[in-house]
């Protein structure tokens, strides 16, 4: 095009040609700099849309990666509460067990006990306790009438024959100490 340009600048024989020529020549530069401008906007528009959808990209892949971690997280701790779940139930299957044992173990003693109360013979005679002093061991440093009750509800709970290691004689010796020591402090 650039020959044919040249050729009908040498062709043009008057000046109303070599106008036109330079007018459409002027006209042609002024539209490529127009489409280049153009060009140039369209470019820079694309290059903006471009960063645009690189930022948005690397956000969503950052919004991926936490949420793959948090997932990850997730899958981990549901493992873990699995596992204690899973921990209890072996735990409470053991404990069910050993109170299946107690419970046995208290049914028989419970028989055991029942027939030994209906085979024991009730207490024939009650042994008097020589209140002369030599004798008081369940009282002793009880100084007061608070501290003889106190520790005689202690005595009662631990020798009541209805207790296992309970024993029918030893209740009768703490009651017969027991009332020589309250007619002592209550006649002071």
């Amino acid at each position: 095009m650039v020959l044919d340009f040249d050729e009908k600048l040498k062709e043009a024989e008057t000046s109303d040609e070599l106008k036109k020529l330079k007018t459409w020549m002027f006209q042609e530069q002024v539209r490529i700099q127009a489409r280049k401008d153009e060009l140039e906007k369209l470019r820079h528009e694309l290059q903006q849309e471009r960063i645009a959808l690189e930022s948005e990209r690397n956000a969503f892949n950052l919004k991926i990666e936490t949420e793959k971690k948090r997932f990850r997280d997730n899958e981990i701790f549901m493992k873990k509460k699995l596992k204690i779940i899973e921990e209890g139930y072996q735990q409470l299957s053991v404990d069910k067990k050993m109170l299946e044992c107690e419970r046995l173990n208290f049914e028989y003693e419970r028989t055991r006990y029942r027939k030994q109360k209906v085979n024991t013979p009730p207490p024939a005679k009650v042994y008097p306790i020589d209140t002369s002093g030599a004798d008081i061991g369940f009282f002793k440093g009880v100084d007061n009438q608070l501290a003889l009750r106190k520790r005689y509800k202690e005595l009662l709970k631990i020798y009541h024959p209805d207790n296992r290691c309970g024993d029918a004689k030893t209740l009768m010796r703490i009651q017969a100490e027991y009332d020589a020591l309250k007619k002592q402090y209550y006649e002071v």
